[in-house]
């Protein structure tokens, strides 16, 4: 065989292989088989408990009245109410006072978000999100746990107290990816976008707060995959990535998956369709749709069209949930791990679970679902994205 027969035959295979890889690709996509089947959290069983737990206990109003006409026992259900309040309040306290014998820095942004929030329930989420970060043998782990069995120790107290404590304390978060370099450079960037999320926001009726939750741990799953680049690129100049070889802007929206979104949105015979008033929202105005699409969210100037896909996107699927008898509106952590797993996962039932695809930060691993739960009940970005009262 000569010389430039065999050179002939080597570029002839090598583009039969780049070609059988790209139509594979192709149909990986377009069939589903790329879709995330995911994996349940195995702390699922811990969330699943808190929740139920934090969510049976309300907000006390800040002048309660009380009727002449209410009955003995509607009044019995009002003390005992306020009583729930009130014991969650002391755990509060008693888990804050823990927090801040370790991380002050913590502790005082706690008390930022009680400041404004006025929300018990609020709180004991954020303390929960610590507290299932921490691993078993975590002295913080057992002082939590003794805050839990005696209300006693903090009898009396409450939390302008504390605020005086931690007034003015900065140091190590006990959120381990709040204390990377690739978070730093995310949270630059995700501020100079708050403009066009809360624009999105308007728009949609999706919480700006929810929106980035899953937003970022896109972020932090492609930054820390990808961490020469990141240290070349985004990290200098404080950009968030926009796209990937098969995920498409800052929310990672896959193709097929925009498709879907866009289809919902036409189909009011869809579980997913959320009403005449949305029908219009992602019309296109050129004919090459497919181009326009993915000019749309693979844009590294203008993020708009991937925050909005992403917010039909979860909006989208909670609507399913809701129509169902479901809501997890004000459950972060499933609601990001059906952004992550996709439509084909998305089953509404009574015991949702916590998990998705495997994230590695450094040497500690979290699942999509419970990263997106460790954002949004971190407080950080709570001023430029604070939490809607539930």
């Amino acid at each position: 065989m000569t010389l430039t027969k065999k050179i002939f035959n080597f570029f002839l295979y090598a583009f039969a292989i780049a070609g059988f890889i790209l139509i594979a690709g192709f149909f990986a996509i377009r069939f589903g088989f790329t879709n995330v089947s995911g994996e349940i959290d195995h702390k699922n069983s811990l969330f699943s408990a808190n929740a139920k737990k934090i969510n049976t206990v309300g907000n006390p109003t800040t002048s309660p009245q009380i009727s002449a006409d209410l009955t003995i026992s509607t009044i019995d259900k009002e003390i005992s109410d306020l009583q729930k309040i009130k014991t969650l309040r002391i755990n509060n306290y008693c888990k804050i006072q823990a927090v801040g014998e370790y991380y002050p820095a913590n502790a005082k942004r706690i008390l930022e978000i009680a400041q404004v929030s006025k929300s018990d329930q609020i709180i004991s989420k954020t303390l929960t999100a610590i507290e299932l970060g921490l691993a078993e043998s975590d002295p913080l782990k057992t002082q939590f746990a003794n805050c839990t069995s005696n209300n006693s120790l903090v009898l009396g107290a409450d939390f302008p107290d504390l605020s005086q404590k931690f007034n003015a304390t900065e140091s190590a978060n006990a959120f381990y990816w709040i204390n990377t370099p690739e978070w730093q450079a995310i949270r630059d960037a995700v501020i100079k976008d708050k403009p066009v999320i809360d624009q999105v926001n308007q728009i949609t009726g999706i919480e700006s707060r929810l929106i980035v939750s899953n937003m970022i741990v896109e972020q932090l799953r492609l930054f820390n995959s990808e961490r020469e680049v990141f240290k070349k690129f985004f990290e200098p100049l404080k950009i968030l990535c926009s796209a990937n070889k098969i995920s498409l802007g800052v929310m990672g929206i896959k193709e097929q998956t925009a498709i879907d979104i866009e289809n919902h949105l036409k189909d009011p015979a869809s579980n997913y369709y959320l009403g005449k008033d949305s029908e219009n929202i992602l019309n296109f105005s050129t004919d090459n749709i497919n181009q326009e699409r993915y000019d749309r969210l693979a844009s590294e100037k203008d993020h708009y069209y991937s925050y909005l896909y992403g917010a039909l996107y979860l909006k989208e699927m909670m609507t399913q949930w809701k129509k169902a008898g479901y809501d997890i509106q004000y459950r972060p952590e499933i609601v990001g791990t059906l952004f992550n797993v996709g439509f084909p996962q998305s089953k509404p039932n009574a015991d949702p679970k916590v998990g998705g695809s495997q994230i590695k930060i450094g040497e500690k691993e979290y699942s999509f679902g419970s990263l997106a739960y460790e954002f949004y009940y971190s407080g950080e970005l709570a001023n430029e994205f604070p939490y809607e009262i539930n």
